[in-house]
């Protein structure tokens, strides 16, 4: 029997160790390879998955946004009237009868029918529901729209000054069922960054609400721009929201903050919502980001958002107002409509589609042709429009429910000749606060 100092036994065990660590190496090898096929097959399949997902999603999102509480319009009674800031009141809407009010989904508005046209004629108007669903009540807050001093031919605007004015606990007003395709669905919870400026922060505050009601355990940005504390609207609200939830981080942003607003006790940085504000304080953009606010910001920051790679199908926005936030889809739709002839009922003369208009509602009333108009949005239906002949496309999905051969003339652009029939729309409305 060897030595344990016999050379022949040490080379034997270094043989016998180099064949072990070979057999390792190339079971190493082996095991590497079928993890990463099984990797690059998870990758596929997770890949499969999201595409599976996000169409279910799109296509529940498409059901959830057009399933209507109730059909036509039904009378709510103004219970409370509250003064927010100077120029922003509540009203809390109730049942006439004292019955649950139906549910809807945070970021869907209401939108109302008032006798606040010339002579008492009727106007339609929306507005965002700024309070989480309750069976007891729906909230709008609405800013009263006073005419700017400059340009001087822009009027005042006609609802919101009418609410504000003769607004009465006990009196009723005709609504529409809550909807639109602008919306946070707690149900579907994801990391969300929440942009707003204004009175924009109306429909964010009822999904800030819901974010907490439901407990929904995800990061939940929240921007919020204002000029100064004197027109902070739901401060109270969305502080105590953050301090229940530490995954709900606002960050407050005023313009002209007065002597009275502290730096880092009443706002967070001084200036307006920015991307460089976004890219600043969140940890990537890898968000679902919900904007609603003026138009400046929105056509700032929409392109801005993609152009920093954030997919458009995470960027949702509202736009009470004039539809005039262009994505890359919306920039194809222009491109498309660029010559299109639009007859504006059968027989008429044909008028070219030159770019200088933002919608067919637009190129309508700049021809003198009478086509109702609400918010300018897609929101209240008040533009809908027969289709004749020919093709139109959507800038951005319809806040109504539209039967085939309707559009929206408000959101809707030509693509090739195109024949409407205005004749059978009634012109009422105007311009939305």
């Amino acid at each position: 029997m060897p030595s344990p100092g016999d050379p022949l036994l040490f080379y034997s065990g270094a043989a016998m160790c180099l064949v072990v660590a070979g057999q390792a190496a190339i079971g190493a090898a082996g095991v590497w390879r079928s993890r990463l096929q099984r990797r690059l097959q998870s990758d596929a399949d997770a890949e499969a998955f999201r595409i599976e997902v996000h169409a279910a999603a799109e296509s529940a999102r498409a059901r959830l946004a057009r399933k209507l509480a109730w059909d036509g319009r039904r009378p709510l009674r103004v219970s409370a009237v509250v003064d927010e800031t100077a120029d922003v009141k509540s009203l809390f809407l109730t049942s006439p009868d004292a019955r649950p009010l139906p549910r809807f989904i945070p970021g869907q508005y209401l939108t109302l029918s008032l006798p606040a046209g010339p002579g008492g004629n009727e106007v339609v108007r929306c507005y965002s529901l700024s309070d989480r669903p309750r069976p007891e009540y729906y909230r709008l807050s609405i800013r009263r729209q006073d005419a700017p001093p400059n340009p001087p031919d822009v009027p005042a605007g006609v609802a919101s000054c009418w609410l504000h004015r003769h607004a009465r606990v006990g009196m009723t007003i005709e609504c529409e069922a809550p909807k639109g395709a602008f919306f946070y669905n707690p149900g579907e919870p994801r990391p969300a960054v929440l942009i707003g400026a204004g009175v924009g922060v109306t429909p964010l505050v009822s999904m800030l609400e819901a974010v907490q009601h439901a407990r929904i355990n995800t990061p939940t940005y929240a921007f919020f721009g204002f000029r100064d504390g004197a027109s902070h609207l739901f401060a109270d609200a969305v502080n105590a929201i953050a301090e229940a939830n530490p995954l709900v981080r606002p960050h407050y942003a005023y313009s002209k903050p007065s002597e009275n607003d502290r730096l880092g006790v009443h706002y967070h940085s001084r200036g307006h919502v920015s991307l460089e504000l976004l890219r600043r304080e969140l940890p990537s953009n890898n968000f679902d980001y919900y904007l609603c606010g003026p138009g400046r910001m929105m056509q700032t920051l929409v392109p801005e958002l993609l152009d920093w790679g954030v997919p458009e199908d995470s960027i949702h926005f509202e736009a009470f107002g004039p539809a005039s936030v262009t994505t890359k889809s919306g920039a194809s739709l222009i491109e498309k409509a660029l010559g299109s002839p639009v007859c504006f009922g059968a027989g008429t003369t044909p008028i070219v589609w030159d770019g200088a208009k933002g919608s067919l509602l637009e190129m309508a009333e700049a021809a003198g042709v009478p086509i109702g108009a609400g918010c300018r949005a897609g929101n209240c239906g008040a533009c809908r429009v027969r289709i004749l002949d020919g093709k139109v496309n959507a800038l951005r999905k319809p806040g109504v429910v539209l039967t085939s051969g309707e559009c929206l003339a408000c959101i809707s652009l030509p693509e090739g000749p195109v024949v409407l029939d205005a004749d059978a729309v009634p012109a009422k409305g105007g311009r939305n606060p």
